[in-house]
């Protein structure tokens, strides 16, 4: 099984957010492979479903941004799709990629050993997305032990909970409500995503004494400035000091960025060991 919660013995994951995003394009093979050659051992990526049911990794519900096409991801087959190059998303000069299935992507993770934080996008035929993605996980031997379930949508990410057996969760939460821990617990959490802005150490320290596992998402810099350059421009405070606290304190087991190089030094820089 693959161990996602290691903060407790001194190793954080520097888990790469659609792959190593920022050198190859986002959410494809080259970029997952990307992370895995630079030395870590999970990825975040994203799913949604064609018009033929499949399961697709990407992000946003057009393919305008990613690719050299254009259209909805939900009113399109996996065929016509792949006369696309989704190669275009990144400043590498990697050639073509072509949009990934998520079952190639398992098939990957099993083979290399690599974890998966697999973030649901749908947001149309919900009840067919939940039944062919439940299908998809639970014939695919090895995956469950391997991967959380990632998503803004609670009750959609319960609603698969509920059809495969042993499957976790990670909830995202974007708010601090007056209840944190009991809002993240009621929602069946067995991990929570969250950002900076939004997270607070009494709340962190809340989630690890009830076992939840912790990944904090950074976003991408802006203003020229590297992501926590920015943040420090952004609130007017040193967050870097304070992010490192939170990690030498084993209260974050995972760091997720688009440049997993940047998260291996955060993390380093802690005095932590980096996966």
């Amino acid at each position: 099984m693959f161990n996602f919660h290691q903060a407790s013995n001194g190793v954080v994951l520097a888990n790469g957010h659609r792959g190593y995003s920022s050198k190859y394009p986002e959410n494809t093979l080259l970029a997952f492979e990307g992370a895995r050659q630079a030395g870590m051992s999970s990825i975040e990526l994203d799913v949604h479903m064609t018009l033929d049911e499949k399961m697709v990794v990407i992000h946003d519900y057009r393919i305008d941004r990613v690719s050299d096409g254009s259209g909805y991801v939900a009113n399109m087959t996996l065929d016509e799709l792949r006369t696309y190059d989704f190669g275009v998303s990144a400043s590498s000069k990697e050639g073509k990629a072509a949009i990934p299935l998520l079952d190639d992507i398992f098939n990957w993770a099993i083979r290399l050993d690599m974890g998966l934080v697999v973030e649901i996008k749908q947001r149309s035929r919900l009840d067919r997305f939940i039944e062919r993605f439940s299908e998809l996980v639970n014939t695919r031997t090895g995956i469950i032990e391997r991967m959380q379930l990632l998503g803004f949508n609670h009750v959609l990410l319960n609603q698969i909970k509920d059809r495969v057996p042993g499957l976790k969760i990670q909830t995202v939460s974007l708010e601090r409500y007056k209840n944190q821990l009991e809002a993240i617990l009621g929602s069946g959490a067995d991990c929570v995503c969250l950002e900076y802005e939004h997270t607070h150490i009494d709340d962190l320290k809340a989630y690890k004494q009830a076992g939840l596992g912790v990944r904090l998402y950074l976003n991408s810099g802006k203003l020229g400035l590297d992501t926590l350059e920015y943040y420090r421009f952004k609130f007017g405070h040193d967050v870097r000091s304070e992010i490192l606290f939170w990690i030498k304190e084993g209260l974050v087991d995972m760091v997720s960025h688009d440049d997993v190089l940047y998260v291996k030094r955060l993390i380093e820089d802690a005095g932590l060991k980096c996966a």
